[in-house]
């Protein structure tokens, strides 16, 4: 964690963090505030986690378990904006080594469109949460732990993995753009509003797949 302490999300903003205890299996726990040059440090953290760290790809992840998406500062309460947003998600996955995943919870208010999409089977790279995650090199595949149960299970969270290697991303990368040809398809028979945050989303994710790729315009063969 000590290697994005300081890590620049926005003009002027920056990331503080904080290492906490262990827990009873050996992850830290963390919390990241957003610190300003005009305003200081945030009143309430923006968000809360655990890291692991193994001898196995599979052992090291980092897990957002709450992401506070207003929170005061400066006598006021403030939304995070949607660029500070994916930085943040961006700069966590600094710390995913190949194989390794990043969780991030959707239970939170500030994550309720994402919540909807997956809901309504929209792929969860299409998702505004997905869509960070991908741009964040977490986003080879996705499960999403939609059955919250409280208690250690905890929110409903999408896991994202990076590739192993370039192989093992190209494979994936053409099952997720299959999937997300499909949605776009299919996406009229969504809400509105989730047509409106993830049909631009899954545009994009296309366009940078079929570039990575190197798959032409046109059906997929």
């Amino acid at each position: 964690m000590r290697t994005i302490a300081g890590a620049i999300v926005g003009n002027g903003v920056r990331l503080r963090i904080e290492i906490g205890p262990k827990n009873n299996v050996g992850s830290d726990y963390f919390r990241i505030t957003l610190v300003t040059d005009l305003e200081g440090a945030a009143d309430e953290a923006v968000c809360f986690g655990l890291i692991n760290r193994g001898q196995f790809p599979g052992f090291n992840w980092v897990e957002v378990t709450d992401f506070q998406g207003r929170f005061p500062l400066a006598g006021s309460t403030v939304e995070v904006p949607e660029g500070i947003d994916g930085n943040i998600v961006k700069t966590l996955g600094r710390l995913v080594p190949a194989g390794g995943h990043l969780m991030m919870e959707y239970d939170s208010a500030h994550r309720s469109i994402t919540a909807k999409a997956l809901a309504q089977q929209v792929p969860p790279v299409a998702t505004p949460l997905g869509g960070m995650m991908f741009a964040a090199n977490c986003g080879t595949w996705f499960t999403d732990w939609y059955i919250s149960e409280g208690g250690r299970e905890g929110a409903r969270k999408l896991q994202g993995f990076r590739a192993v290697d370039a192989d093992h991303a190209a494979r994936r990368g053409r099952e997720m753009l299959e999937g997300l040809e499909a949605f776009l398809g299919r996406a009229k028979d969504c809400d509105w509003d989730v047509q409106a945050a993830c049909i631009p989303v899954a545009q994009a994710t296309v366009t940078a797949l079929r570039a990575r790729l190197l798959v032409p315009d046109g059906p997929l063969a």
